[in-house]
């Protein structure tokens, strides 16, 4: 009962701030810092693998961000949050999710392929100069969406390099 008024008041707080998203205004650097947000933690390495070989990243410059399902048994850790991360109003209980959205990143990549309510308050709380996505999630969050019905991530990968040397990232 208490998750679902919590859910509801994040969502809430979600409408509200994704109608008055206001565009700022972008950096107009070469692509360094990369976060990605993930919800199944065994592609954690192929991401990183994936990204680093086909765009000119460096894996130390890579940040990764995985969403589970809370459970009391799982420790908690750096590279994960839950939707227990969450408090009421969207506010944000995990000093890592804090820390996570308030660093400067020039790309965030948001790999989730089922809108997740608590993956999309990350994306749009992040301070990242570009985030990229699937179309589908919910595309005002994004500044570079890309259609793949099958959403594969390495399609995603090979859109994502030409957009960004179209735009000079890379």
């Amino acid at each position: 009962m208490i998750n679902k008024l919590k859910q509801k008041s994040i969502q809430k707080v979600y409408d509200k701030v994704i109608s008055k998203k206001v565009n700022k205004t972008k950096k107009n650097s070469s692509i360094k810092k990369i976060a990605i947000l993930l919800d199944n933690e065994a592609l954690v390495n192929v991401m990183i693998a994936n990204l680093t070989s086909k765009l000119p990243f460096k894996k130390e410059n890579i940040t990764v961000l995985v969403f589970r399902e809370y459970s009391k048994k799982d420790e908690s850790s750096p590279e994960f949050f839950t939707d227990n991360d969450f408090g009421f109003k969207a506010s944000l209980k995990s000093d890592n999710l804090k820390n996570f959205v308030k660093n400067d990143y020039n790309l965030l990549i948001n790999y989730i392929k089922t809108p997740n309510l608590f993956t999309n308050m990350v994306t749009l709380w992040s301070q990242a100069d570009l985030k990229a996505g699937f179309s589908g999630i919910d595309d005002r969050l994004y500044d570079i969406v890309i259609s793949d019905e099958g959403l594969n991530e390495a399609i995603l990968n090979q859109e994502l390099k030409k957009y960004l040397t179209i735009l000079n990232k890379i």
